[in-house]
């Protein structure tokens, strides 16, 4: 079997220009002259196809055609969509695993944002303490460095300083104990014999009441005694409780001093002057107990901040110091007997000067 002819180059040029310009006769002008005769000779052969005979064309080709363009274009429409064409069903699976994503996160970030809170809230309560030990030693360089503490010994009480505020109420509970020296009486920051006085000062969202003579630190309110602080302008109200705590009102733990001792700043130094509220003390007086070594709930029972008389604030995670007497351990939410045991009546001062018991 023969091979079919192959055009060469010259015939495939020229029939590919005649081929653009529908085999016009006129438009071969428009090649090489060398080009000429070639293309006249290739117009001649196919003036032949012009007379051959043909029926008419059938349009269902064409139809069969156009039909078979329009499904191939669908198909590949169809496989280029994205989407249902309706939305799926939600299932028991899908709602379950969404729930599981939702849990998780929760489980994770509740936690983290009470945990930077505390933190933040640790913070302040510190910051405060810092504020209220500057407050005690100005107080303290006005006073010959003794630093607040009510009287009860003339009868009336109030703040031992020049510049003490008037009580707004005095009432007195029962008869007064047996007073101390007149000596004794009137040296500045010497606690004296109780004798049953309550003492009101009224303050712009406030009452501070100090119950004086009472058998029990649990019905006295100890603190209140910082509040000349605030009288004298050495602090703000606000600095004197823990954003923490949920009372609203000023509750940090202020120390008891030993009975008869000179309440001083700087001696000894490193006993606890302020602190966070007494959680002992708050059991006693809601009628439920605890324990004896629990911290305070200012800051969800995870520890407290403690103001020592050298100025240093420290986060400590248990309220038994082993600083005390002898290397003894010490509670700060319970007085001591002169022999170091604890008390847990709430009946007595300190037995010594290093005793640290903070009261509110």
């Amino acid at each position: 079997m023969s091979e079919p002819p192959i055009l060469c180059d010259a015939d495939r040029r020229v029939l590919d220009f005649l081929a653009e310009h529908g085999f016009d006769a006129s438009r071969v002008n428009l090649l090489p002259e060398a080009d000429r005769p070639r293309a006249m000779a290739l117009i001649r052969q196919m003036s032949v196809l012009d007379a051959y005979p043909a029926a008419e064309g059938d349009d269902s080709l064409v139809d069969a055609t156009l039909a078979r363009i329009d499904a191939h274009d669908a198909a590949v429409d169809a496989s280029r969509r994205i989407g249902f064409a309706r939305p799926p069903a939600f299932r028991l699976a899908d709602f379950v695993s969404v729930a599981a994503v939702v849990l998780l996160l929760l489980g994770v970030t509740v936690p983290m944002i009470a945990n930077l809170r505390a933190q933040k809230l640790s913070t302040l309560c510190a910051s405060n303490l810092r504020a209220v030990h500057g407050a005690l030693g100005s107080y303290a360089s006005s006073n010959g460095g003794a630093l607040p503490l009510s009287s009860a010994a003339a009868g009336i009480g109030g703040f031992l300083s020049a510049r003490a505020p008037q009580p707004d109420r005095v009432t007195r509970l029962d008869a007064p104990a047996t007073p101390a020296s007149t000596a004794q009486r009137m040296r500045p920051g010497v606690p004296q014999a109780p004798s049953q006085v309550v003492i009101e000062y009224r303050r712009p969202g406030m009452v501070i009441r100090i119950v004086q003579g009472v058998p029990s630190w649990a019905e006295s309110n100890h603190s209140a005694h910082l509040a000349s602080l605030v009288d004298a302008g050495y602090c703000g109200g606000d600095q004197l409780r823990c954003p923490a705590c949920s009372a609203g009102r000023p509750c940090f733990a202020y120390r008891v001093p030993v009975r008869g001792g000179r309440f001083m700043l700087d001696t000894p130094n490193r006993t606890v002057v302020v602190a966070d509220a007494n959680p002992v003390l708050e059991d006693h007086r809601s009628g439920h107990h605890a324990g004896r070594a629990i911290n305070s709930r200012n800051h969800r029972g995870e520890g407290q901040n403690l103001l020592f008389c050298d100025g240093a604030v420290e986060w400590w995670t248990t309220p038994l110091l082993r600083e005390g007497p002898g290397g003894l351990t010490d509670n700060i939410w319970l007085p001591q007997d002169e022999l170091g045991r604890e008390r847990t009546q709430f009946r007595s001062w300190p037995g010594h000067a290093a005793d640290n018991f903070v009261a509110q």
